[in-house]
Parts: C-alpha cells; structure tokens; sequence
C-alpha cells in the first residue's frame, strides 16, 4: 500500500508547490519581456547606427570638399584683392608678374563665389533614393498633387533653401548659375566643374 496520503498538502518548495509553478511562470514572464526589450533596443540601435555610418560616408566628404572650394575661393579673391592695394608703411609688397587684368579676375572670383553660395545641400549630397521611392509607394510625394510628401523639420537653412529654388524655378535658374533648360549638374559633377573653374582662376593669377 502507498505509504503517500493523496490528501496531504505538498511540501513547501517541491515541484509540485503551486507556489513554485507560480514563481517559475512570474519569472518567465519577466526574463522573457525583458530579452524581448533589449532585443528591439539592440534592434534600433545596430539599425540606427548602420543608417548613420552610411549617411555620414555619403554626405560629408561632399559637405567638405564645397566647404574647401568656398574656402579657397574666399582667399583667392582677398589675394587678388591685396594685389592691387597699395601696402602701407612698414608692409611687404606683394611680388606679382601678372598681366594687368585684375579687374576681370576679380569679377570672375566674385562671380564664383556667388554661384558656389547657390549650391544647396540638395544639390551637392546624393539624392535619397530609398526614401523617394518609399513616397511613390505610398503616393506620398507633393508634387502633381499625390499628397505633401515627406516634411522635415523647417529650420531657417531648409525654408532659404526652399525659397531659393522656388525663385530658381521661376527665373529658369539652375545651381550651377548657366540657366537654360539644361539638365543641373547635381554631385560630383556639380564639385568638378566648380572646381575646374577655380583651378583656372588660380592659374591666371600665378600667370
């Protein structure tokens, strides 16, 4: 005969306590919440930080090198400029062998200098294609009235940039100061002949 009486109350902390089944499925519960947390944090941040390190290779090294030629273009015109002043007492001369054309040069460096103030950040960073396409989709682009798009965050740089394109659209102006109905050059192409124009600025002035 079993020596076990089916009616006694079961030992405190054996597996068959209701108290231990309901201590095991409290602490599932919250180790099973809490790896699902840190799954979805680690998810974001590893995502986040993949999208960062990408937008930072693709738009820094142009964001530099405009800041580079805006820079080079400014000490260009005030060595041009320095040039043609007469230096005061006590002040080296400016030793030059350049042809008599500093007024043209000067216009030409100015006139650079204007049209790489016009470049946006729009025009000078790659275009974000995934997110384009992500507003056909989803018929969220503004334009031919297929919804406002996608908005960001207005701040004084953005709504300059959008009323110097609205003003470009009108005057039939592009970026690149040429205007006409030419494709704009945009990127890489945009930097090369802007640069090239300031590499033959520079040459004329060592001329």
């Amino acid at each position: 005969m079993d020596d076990d009486d089916w009616l006694e109350t079961p030992a405190q902390g054996s597996t068959s306590d209701p108290l231990v089944e309901q201590e095991y499925q409290r602490l599932a519960s919250r180790y099973s919440d809490a790896g699902y947390r840190e799954g979805i944090t680690d998810g974001k941040l590893s995502t986040l930080q993949a999208g960062f390190d990408a937008s930072f290779a693709a738009s820094v090294p142009p964001s530099r090198r405009l800041g580079a030629l805006r820079g080079r273009t400014a000490a260009l015109l005030h060595l041009v400029l320095s040039r043609g002043t007469r230096p005061s007492s006590g002040q080296p001369q400016l030793q030059s062998t350049s042809s008599p054309s500093d007024d043209t040069l000067v216009e030409d460096t100015r006139a650079l200098i204007r049209d790489l103030g016009r470049v946006r950040r729009t025009d000078a960073l790659p275009k974000d294609v995934e997110r384009e396409q992500h507003e056909e989709e989803h018929g969220e682009r503004g334009d031919a009235g297929r919804g406002d798009g996608y908005a960001l965050d207005e701040t004084p740089e953005r709504m300059m940039e959008g009323l110097q394109e609205a003003m470009g659209r009108m005057g039939g102006q592009v970026a690149n100061g040429h205007g006409g109905k030419e494709e704009p050059l945009r990127e890489d192409r945009l930097l090369d002949e802007l640069e090239g124009r300031l590499n033959a600025l520079e040459a004329r002035l060592r001329v």
